[in-house]
């Protein structure tokens, strides 16, 4: 019932069922072509080969990203004010929103975090690229409609604390990330991340209030998570980088990551990003302790292997004899580990 309204509303505009499937390690990352809206799910079971969506994926419109360009806001994917297109790349996928004046680029690349053998962290850089001859200015907000955790009272949980009600963090706050989970998968989504620039605000409330906003609702922090009588104990987590002047010609950039729940955080993750073929064996499984595990994660390299392959082949001339070097290893790792008899 909570969500029954949101979807009815929804349901008034068009659905356009083409989309964009990316693969790597654990996460699964799918873009709707014509929106530029994406869900991420996460591989909670190697051997069935099951995945899990770490947020709300029956209706992707529910998460979103908007740009406020000179005091307007626009919600992007659903205004005519901005193109958007959407493909793969060497690393992940890019959805670009383009406008006479600004073109905005999210940029997704896999990695893996601290102890993990596996992709299970996505990392969204949005770009703010000014077309324009003048100045402009300019902020972008990130809205993520969860859902792991709506069972608890305790909603979502930090490394410093419990979050049960609408809460607001900002730059001053020494939170890292926070979590969303249930009893088998768990969203983590970062805060604070060495070497990248903090969001201004990092706003947990309910849907509908970040909703219906154009730009930032007021807060009220200690209230509930329902909105009366639209939605109960429905939450999400609304990202905010206030507007800042961006010249002519200037590129400001925003990075909010995504992932499996892991203890360390996001800690390391600037080394760990994909990097071409160079990283993506990584596999720690004891074969003797888990053989069938390893075989199957095996699998899953190989299966990511196969897609950079195709990437390349698509433009063999920029293939580097590093990258051709890199597979060699992966191949070779991959024939230690599983000899033929």
């Amino acid at each position: 019932m909570k969500r029954a309204c949101r979807l009815l509303l929804l349901s008034l505009l068009p659905v356009f069922a083409f989309s964009l499937e990316v693969r790597e390690g654990r996460l699964k990352l799918t873009i709707q072509e014509s929106s530029g809206r994406f869900s991420l799910y996460y591989l909670t079971d190697i051997q069935k080969d099951k995945y899990e969506p770490l947020f709300v994926d029956k209706d992707p419109r529910t998460s979103f990203a908007a740009v406020l360009l000179d005091d307007r806001a626009y919600r992007l994917g659903e205004t005519t004010a901005f193109r958007v297109q959407a493909d793969r790349t060497e690393t992940g996928a890019r959805i670009v929103f383009d406008s006479s004046s600004l073109s905005i680029t999210e940029t997704f690349s896999f990695a893996r975090l601290s102890g993990s053998s596996l992709a299970d962290a996505l990392k969204l850089e949005f770009s703010a690229l000014n077309k324009s001859d003048r100045e402009l200015e300019v902020g972008v907000r990130f809205v993520v409609d969860t859902n792991l955790g709506e069972k608890k009272s305790a909603h979502f949980r930090t490394d410093r604390r419990e979050i049960l009600s609408e809460t607001v963090l900002s730059k001053s706050d020494k939170d890292a990330w926070w979590v969303s989970e249930n009893d088998t998968a768990a969203l983590m989504g970062s805060i604070s991340v060495e070497g990248y620039a903090a969001p201004d605000m990092v706003h947990f409330a309910n849907w509908k209030r970040l909703n219906d906003a154009p730009w930032k609702t007021q807060a009220n922090e200690g209230r509930n998570f329902n909105l009366l009588p639209y939605s109960i104990g429905d939450s999400a987590v609304g990202y905010y980088f206030d507007p800042a002047p961006l010249a002519r010609g200037a590129e400001r950039k925003m990075t909010v990551f995504l992932g499996a729940a892991n203890p360390s955080g996001f800690a390391g993750i600037g080394a760990t990003e994909s990097d071409g073929l160079s990283n993506i064996l990584k596999t720690s499984v004891d074969a003797a302790a888990a053989p069938d595990l390893l075989l199957q994660t095996d699998l899953i390299t190989v299966r990511d292997v196969l897609n950079r392959v195709d990437l390349l082949l698509k433009n063999p001339s920029s293939v580097t004899n590093e990258e051709i070097a890199a597979l060699e290893a992966v191949i070779v790792r991959l024939k230690e580990r599983n000899p033929t008899k």
